[in-house]
């Protein structure tokens, strides 16, 4: 009986269905997940994407710039991601929108002025902008949660 029970198992695993079928509850999961592991989920998503852009302006351009670069993309691809995906804001309204984007000023002048104080400690660049990530995360989630998105968890 076991054996059938795993020659089952691989038969249905070769099967395409089955794998459409396991991406599609992989997605439904996603949506079922509570508003905090949502806001990392994402989070590490545009984190990743972010940070990409951030390391790679780095090597060719000053703090300043690539820190500005990096907050103009986050500013757009992160604002969709957490009004639409963790918030799941239907209308969205200016007033935030307004707010967002003084929280994404706030955090790039954070960054950049703490990159800069990091790296004159003798760190690189690439590094300092690492290091300061968590600190920006969290700054991220309380604005967003209690100011700008006005919810309870």
């Amino acid at each position: 009986m076991f054996g059938k029970l795993v020659k089952y198992k691989i038969q249905m695993i070769s099967n395409n269905k089955l794998l459409f079928s396991y991406r599609k509850n992989f997605f439904k999961k996603i949506l079922l997940l509570n508003k905090k592991e949502l806001f990392i989920f994402y989070g590490l998503l545009n984190t990743l994407l972010t940070n990409l852009v951030l390391q790679i302006s780095l090597l060719f351009l000053s703090t300043i710039v690539s820190t500005f670069l990096t907050q103009v993309f986050n500013l757009n691809f992160g604002y969709y991601l957490y009004t639409k995906k963790v918030f799941k804001v239907k209308i969205i309204k200016r007033n935030q929108f307004i707010n967002y984007s003084i929280m994404n000023f706030l955090i790039w002048n954070i960054n950049w002025f703490s990159i800069d104080k990091i790296t004159a400690l003798g760190i690189s660049k690439n590094i300092a902008a690492l290091l300061i990530l968590p600190l920006l995360a969290l700054i991220s989630y309380i604005c967003q949660n209690y100011i700008i998105f006005k919810s309870k968890i």
